[in-house]
């Protein structure tokens, strides 16, 4: 009989070690694809604004910008917020697709760095009244922006703040990436 009882406080044992190991490694591989899906989409991210080759305007949730793709042509880059899910829309001479980049996001914040030091929580706005030049008997107007070279926006950050598991509170992560340095005049895009 005794041996009985101490068979059985061994099977529990043995049932409760096993246990605990299965929820660990189900909690840690579901941390484990979670922290995957952020640093693709990071990656996606840092990769389009290296490639910039046209505009870039954005602000809150939303970001535009212009690259090329394989074949040289033009390709418009979105991102922004649906639902719960980062998403990119790429629409160029292939036609239009969207990916999703991260599920269970709380928000998204778009910030540009000015040459200056200063973040700015939209694409700045061309402030200069544009100049106008006669030549000859026409009138030409140059719609070259001219603004101060220490303006120019040199990085662009995403904040994004991620909900958590089980009830407990999600994390703020920040990527910032350089671009090539940058002025109002590079717009040429709605967010």
């Amino acid at each position: 009989m005794i041996a009985l009882a101490l068979f059985a406080l061994i099977a529990v044992a043995g049932f409760t070690l096993l246990d605990g190991v299965l929820r660990t490694q189900s909690a840690t591989d579901t941390r484990l694809a979670r922290m995957s899906q952020v640093q693709r989409a990071m990656l996606v991210v840092s990769t389009d604004l290296d490639q910039i080759t046209g505009g870039l305007a954005g602000g809150g949730s939303d970001l535009s910008l212009v690259k090329a793709d394989l074949s040289e042509a033009p390709v418009v880059v979105r991102y922004g917020l649906d639902g719960q899910t980062l998403v990119r829309v790429v629409a160029g001479p292939q036609g239009e697709r969207t990916q999703r980049l991260i599920d269970g996001v709380e928000s998204v914040r778009w910030s540009f760095h000015r040459r200056r030091g200063d973040w700015l929580d939209a694409w700045p706005q061309i402030t200069e009244p544009v100049a106008v030049a006669a030549q000859g008997a026409g009138i030409i107007v140059n719609t070259t922006p001219v603004m101060d070279p220490n303006a120019g926006v040199s990085a662009v950050a995403l904040d994004l703040t991620l909900s958590g598991f089980d009830g407990r509170p999600g994390a703020t992560l920040r990527r910032v990436a350089s671009i090539p340095l940058m002025d109002a005049g590079q717009q040429g895009l709605q967010p």
